[in-house]
């Protein structure tokens, strides 16, 4: 019986040394791929400023072609209706403006900073599209 109890012990002892060896050799494992998939705050704003600005020149182009039709035979509600769109569109150039700022500047510009003028251009940008889909609700 003392002949089967010892393997059984150095086994047990074995894995009980083994054990806190596997647990140091998966936490380096884990740290590293931490690191690897580190937070870029600059990363993320040139994308988003990026995905915005080809927003912006879509938008242009749209209200510059509107407002030319607009021009030659416009009725009085198309009027007001421009008028909306043309304040709109104000409204998501000044915020474009602040999110650019603030997106080139990721050493002064905290993400509070960030957050805010995203909130805003994304806002303003859901307004114009309102906007354009009184004036022109077949274009989506």
């Amino acid at each position: 019986m003392k002949i089967i109890i010892a393997p059984i012990v150095v086994g047990l002892l074995v894995l009980a040394g083994a054990a806190p060896a596997a647990a140091q050799s998966t936490s380096h494992k884990s740290t590293s791929v931490g690191a690897a998939t580190t937070h870029d705050p600059a990363a993320e704003r040139n994308n988003y400023t990026n995905h915005a600005q080809g927003e912006m020149d879509m938008w242009e182009r749209k209200l510059h072609d509107f407002n030319a039709a607009v021009e030659t035979n416009a009725t009085e509600a198309q009027t007001s209706a421009s008028k909306n769109l043309d304040s709109a569109w104000t409204e998501t150039k000044t915020a474009w403006s602040q999110l650019v700022h603030v997106g080139l500047n990721v050493g002064t510009a905290g993400a509070n900073d960030w957050d805010s003028a995203k909130a805003s251009f994304q806002t303003a940008s859901d307004k114009l599209a309102v906007a354009w889909q009184k004036v022109n609700p077949a274009d989506k």
